[in-house]
């Protein structure tokens, strides 16, 4: 993690790689339907506190009273702490009006297999470790179950019922966290023909064969045939809404769509329906822009392996952040369908450009002022420049 990459909230000190060391989690037995929780790990002196550490009240409820209202494509380590974290907050603050809400994950890339057995044998659970301080030793640590996630799908395994789930009405939002590379990821053949079975309402036609490169759909191409369904069913759209790090990710994601539409064209689909469905992806489907922030680093096998001595509970791929989250989200829904994140945190307003521009010119100009002079200073990591006297 270099001076010249991270900024100031980063200082919080990350431990060098070590080997990893195989754990699985360790949990009670719970009654059908509830949740169970983290084992706490005895200390050499019988207690299972640790100095520094702190853990939040879990959420308890029901499974069975949870539906998916979001899915999300790229669940990964700032979906975790991020996005999932305020679903999380807000279960704990509002269980029936927030129970709907609850996220299906989608994994289109070939490493994302890991994650979604990870999250399976954890009961679709997993902790968060938000940690401060200047020295590693030093640390005031918090840790919090996190329980909104209903479960998580492959597309290679499945696409046809990835996409059924998607297009079910019950689905509100397709979510993104891809990374400014998957807004960049062509259409296939397989997602033209799988796109053009919807919009003629043979998904599951057995009589035609899915193309070949159908068994492994792009992003984009799983949300337009899903988008397909819904149009061609005369269903309403979801919201599409990106949360990765990008200006204005909600032109960006428009764009992608719009783009994607005219791929369709140029492809020839036979759809008699295709410009209505153009002109519907364009006016009808809501793409809100957000603006997210929270400093999470990829959990190394250090972090793993010290969970047992220094938290006190085994996992396998916790996620480890700062404590501060912040997410500035503009209020364009479909139907005005969406959590209340407000009430647990998140900025809902009608136009989120002053808040990127607040976070370019006040957040991210400081961050980089301190990480020059970290270097000057002889520093190598963000948090020596953090802990440095004169820096700070």
């Amino acid at each position: 993690m270099s001076l010249a990459t991270h900024g100031l909230r980063a200082s919080l000190g990350f431990p060098r790689i070590a080997v990893r060391r195989a754990v699985r989690r360790t949990r009670h037995r719970a009654p059908p339907g509830i949740r169970a929780e983290i084992t706490r790990i005895p200390a050499p002196d019988g207690t299972t506190d640790r100095k520094g550490v702190t853990f939040k009240e879990r959420v308890v409820f029901d499974r069975a009273a949870t539906t998916t209202g979001i899915m999300h494509v790229g669940v990964g380590g700032f979906h975790r702490s991020h996005q999932l974290c305020y679903l999380n907050d807000l279960l704990k603050h509002d269980f029936e009006n927030a129970k709907k809400w609850c996220y299906t994950g989608i994994g289109v890339m070939p490493g994302d297999v890991k994650m979604r057995d990870y999250l399976r044998d954890n009961d679709w659970s997993y902790p968060i470790i938000s940690r401060a301080g200047a020295e590693v030793s030093s640390f005031d640590v918090q840790v919090e179950e996190v329980v909104a996630m209903h479960d998580m799908v492959l597309a290679w395994e499945d696409p046809i019922g990835t996409i059924e789930r998607m297009a079910s009405p019950d689905v509100k939002i397709i979510s993104l966290t891809i990374t400014e590379f998957g807004y960049r990821v062509p259409l296939t053949k397989g997602d033209f023909s799988l796109i053009e079975r919807c919009l003629n309402c043979q998904l599951r036609d057995e009589d035609e064969p899915l193309h070949p490169e159908s068994k492994n759909p792009t992003t984009f191409g799983l949300i337009c045939a899903a988008a397909a369904v819904r149009f061609a069913n005369g269903t309403r759209p979801f919201t599409i809404m990106s949360c990765d790090n990008l200006p204005h990710n909600g032109e960006v994601c428009k764009r992608r769509m719009t783009s994607a539409a005219e791929e369709l064209g140029c492809a020839g689909l036979c759809a008699a329906s295709l410009d209505e469905f153009v002109v519907w992806l364009q006016t009808q489907v809501k793409y809100p822009s957000t603006m997210v922030d929270r400093i999470t680093p990829a959990t190394s096998w250090e972090d793993i392996a010290t969970l047992p001595s220094q938290l006190g509970f085994e996992d396998a791929w916790p996620v480890m952040c700062e404590p501060y989250k912040h997410w500035v989200i503009e209020d364009n829904f479909v139907d005005n369908e969406r959590p209340v994140w407000e009430a647990t945190g998140a900025v809902v307003v009608a136009d989120v450009i002053p808040h990127e521009l607040m976070k370019v010119r006040l957040l991210n100009v400081t961050h980089s002022a301190m990480c020059y002079a970290g270097i000057l200073a002889g520093g190598t990591h963000v948090h020596e420049a953090g802990a440095h006297q004169k820096i700070r």
